[in-house]
């Protein structure tokens, strides 16, 4: 059967790059209405969500392998308003807390997109019944989005942060071999 753990390194670096790079490029079809972007940035998106799963998947994996190692990972503390809104005061609980409410607002975010896309675009208006946004209405639902979308870029990283934390100063997921 596949490791998943194994691979947790390895996937977690393709939505820090490809979600914030998703929401630039949705900012700059914003400000300059290229269809490139926004095509490009959903492609992003789509991956990043995509990745972003496999990456919180791999990541229960490691802390299943992490806990099985050592039985005081959950232990292990962290202070702050972030770790008592997300996991309780545990950084293994705050890291994977973060982890899937980034990848459920992204997802939102992505789905929300494609319907934005699919009710504004004139060519969808056939499979829309030609019901398509009110002129008026498109511009701001757009601007919200791309606000929600670069708050949510704070999401990515801080649970990068918090993952960083439990390997840089706690060393999980380090193996001994590997210090040697």
């Amino acid at each position: 059967m596949l490791d998943l753990a194994q691979y947790h390194p390895l996937l977690v670096h393709a939505p820090l790059i490809l979600l914030p790079t998703a929401i630039l490029l949705r900012v700059l079809h914003l400000i300059w209405p290229k269809a490139g972007f926004r095509i490009t940035a959903i492609v992003l998106l789509v991956a990043g969500v995509g990745l972003g799963i496999l990456a919180k998947e791999s990541g229960e994996a490691a802390e299943h392998a992490a806990e099985a190692r050592s039985a005081n990972v959950e232990a292990i503390q962290a202070t702050g308003t972030i770790p008592a809104m997300f996991g309780e005061g545990s950084l293994l609980e705050t890291h994977a807390s973060l982890a899937e409410t980034t990848v459920i607002v992204f997802m939102l975010l992505l789905i929300s997109e494609a319907l934005l896309l699919f009710l504004s675009q004139p060519f969808f208006a056939r499979w829309c019944g030609s019901f398509s946004l009110p002129i008026g209405l498109h511009k701001p639902l757009e601007i919200g989005w791309v606000v929600v979308g670069v708050a949510a870029i704070a999401l990515v990283v801080l649970t990068g942060h918090y993952g960083g934390k439990l390997v840089y100063e706690h060393g999980v997921g380090i193996s001994l071999s590997a210090m040697q």
